[in-house]
């Protein structure tokens, strides 16, 4: 197990309070105005009551008759009911609009899930941060829904306080000193459990993030056939059996930690009752103070007890909150590096490429992937980055894309470097096909084109189909382009066989249009022949386009202007197909390798 982290919260409580309140405001100032309405209320209805049952005893004490007896239980209890509606209405709406405010710090952190730097989402630590955000935001009872009637509670209980010590002072001061003491006792307490739990989150959160992972992954339907074929079901138990015994690890240490403080808090109040409610006994006892008095101050200590612990419960609530608000806080506030304002104008057209002592090591990596590179791609220009896997070539492109940022070195587009164009507007640029193909539950035409049907260039999509070599299984679909996608979403969908949807991405990629088209292993799915084809409609296509393509079939790289062979992150050969089989290195090892191979099979 990892050692207990000892690390102070980024914000302050009064920080998140004000953060907060003053987003709130803005949004909706309806919720204010409930909560000032009902902070009144709350501190009116115990106090009536307490006073009804004085009135009571003194009356009947008194011998009054009984139509005055009735006219002050009457009016007390119309105002009582008055404003046990009141509370109700007050709360109902505090509760139903602060539902509502959470859902403006969910929108905040899904669109900074999806703005925010590629990097930090794809790094472990921005991983945890996202997920420690998305629990309190998706906690129903807690987070910053809870802000607002705690907020409520912590004022009732201070003014309550404040007027039931005065009430209770003339009985005996000592009494409310010990109130006092024995709850702020119980206040540190707690505030030490709230900052261990705070501290240890980093312990359990990247658990629940894996224990995630393997549900998810057990039900999916994309890895359902090697789950069965190679047996994976009961590794996958047993990877899940060790994190939940880990994560039952942190459950049992908080809830023993939870237990021990209640069982403490429960000792204290009840030693501190027994004191207070002897001392008032004895002095009803000896005639110091009436029955009446008796009975009002019984119920004023009883609820006296109440704002004391009513107020060290709310303050600990929105400390809680404030805690977890410093999760929501930190993800939001996690830095981005890319431009996200104003920029240098775009280049008209198809612009050159500069990678300019270009270094890059990944976060906590003892050594650079990439290596002092130096090259240039020129406008119109098409080159193959070929090596084996781990040169580095991935990294490259996701560097020229702008999703990560160079250690060292500057990389320049149009002989600007790509830090000084607005991000949005520089992604406008590049047309992408990765490895990974993200296909949508919406029809082929609105995963090629990404916008909405009446938006799609029919004309457009139907020329990127042809040339990306969908088109006919398009045409013998009953609905055709509109064919909804993903069989395990839409029971009318289809699924798309790995080639398929190579050539979807592709053809998302050629409908985009950008004036940099980028394709790492586009066609690893098909086999040579449909390589070779859909590589010759590519020429032709992109004839405009400075263009950049990863393939470990060194095959394809033909009809390349350019080759950049990578290993261990730097380039160790460049040239043309024919130049480097000429020069007889490793690429030529490489190729006469594979081609070799295809011969055997063909002899075969």
């Amino acid at each position: 197990m990892k050692k207990e982290k000892n690390t102070k919260p980024l914000y302050s409580l009064p920080s998140n309070v004000l953060f907060l309140l003053r987003k709130s405001w803005h949004v909706d100032k309806a919720l204010f105005l409930a909560i000032l309405a009902r902070i009144p209320i709350v501190v009116l209805l115990p106090l009536l009551g307490a006073y009804l049952s004085k009135f009571v005893v003194e009356l009947v004490s008194n011998g009054s008759s009984a139509g005055t007896l009735v006219t002050y239980v009457l009016f007390i209890s119309a105002a009582l009911l008055s404003l046990h509606l009141l509370n109700n209405f007050m709360t109902a709406i505090i509760a139903w609009r602060s539902y509502g405010n959470r859902f403006l710090y969910i929108n905040m952190s899904g669109n900074k899930i999806m703005d925010t730097d590629y990097d930090n989402i794809e790094d472990p630590d921005g991983q945890t941060k996202m997920q420690k955000a998305l629990n309190t935001l998706g906690n129903d009872s807690g987070g910053t829904q809870q802000l607002f009637s705690q907020f409520v509670n912590i004022c009732a209980n201070t003014i309550g306080l404040i007027t039931y010590s005065a009430l209770i002072i003339a009985l005996s001061p000592w009494l409310v000193l010990l109130l006092c003491v024995m709850t702020i006792v119980n206040y540190y307490v707690n505030k030490s459990h709230n900052y261990w739990v705070h501290r240890n989150k980093d312990q359990w959160v990247p658990i629940d993030r894996r224990l995630g992972y393997i549900s998810n992954k057990a039900g999916d339907f994309e890895v359902a056939k090697d789950m069965r074929l190679y047996g994976m079901s009961n590794w996958f138990k047993d990877v899940f059996a060790r994190l939940l015994t880990d994560r039952m690890h942190w459950i049992k240490k908080t809830e023993k930690r939870g237990f021990g403080i209640d069982t403490l808090s429960a000792m204290m109040t009840f030693i501190r009752d027994g004191i207070v409610y002897g001392v008032l006994i004895y002095q009803v006892t000896q005639n110091e103070i009436t029955v009446a008095e008796f009975v009002l101050y019984f119920a004023l200590i009883s609820q006296y007890s109440g704002w004391l612990l009513g107020l060290v419960d709310s303050y600990n609530e929105i400390q809680k909150t404030s805690l977890g608000f410093c999760d929501v806080r930190e993800f939001l506030d996690m830095p981005d590096h890319f431009n996200r304002g104003e920029g240098v104008k775009l280049p008209l057209s198809s612009p050159e490429i500069e990678f300019d002592h270009v270094s890059f090591s990944y976060p906590n990596s003892e050594s650079d992937t990439l290596k002092n590179l130096n090259f240039k791609v020129k406008q119109g220009e098409k080159i193959a980055l070929v090596g084996l896997n781990g040169a580095g070539k991935t990294t490259l492109i996701k560097l020229l894309c702008g999703l990560y940022q160079s250690t060292e070195g500057v990389i320049k587009v149009g002989n600007v470097n790509i830090t000084e164009y607005s991000r949005d507007d520089y992604y406008t640029l590049l047309s992408v096909v990765f490895q990974d193909i993200s296909l949508l539950p919406i029809s082929i035409a609105k995963n090629i084109a990404l916008c909405e049907e009446k938006q799609i260039d029919s004309e457009r999509l139907e020329q990127v189909l042809k040339l990306s070599g969908l088109y006919e299984k398009v045409q013998s679909l009953p609905n055709r382009e509109n064919t909804v996608l993903l069989k395990s979403i839409h029971d009318h969908a289809i699924d798309l066989s790995g080639g398929e949807k190579q050539k979807l991405a592709l053809a998302r990629a050629l409908y985009k249009g950008g004036k940099i088209i980028v394709l790492d292993e586009p066609t690893a799915a098909l086999d040579p022949i449909a390589e070779n084809e859909m590589y010759l409609k590519y020429n032709e296509l992109t004839s405009s386009a400075t263009s950049v393509f990863i393939s470990h079939r060194l095959s394809s790289t033909r009809f390349c202007d350019r080759i950049l062979f990578l290993e261990n992150g730097e380039i160790i050969e460049e040239g043309n197909h024919s130049e480097l089989m000429k020069l007889g290195g490793k690429y030529a090892d490489l190729f006469n390798l594979q081609s070799h191979y295809y011969k055997e099979v063909v002899e075969v």
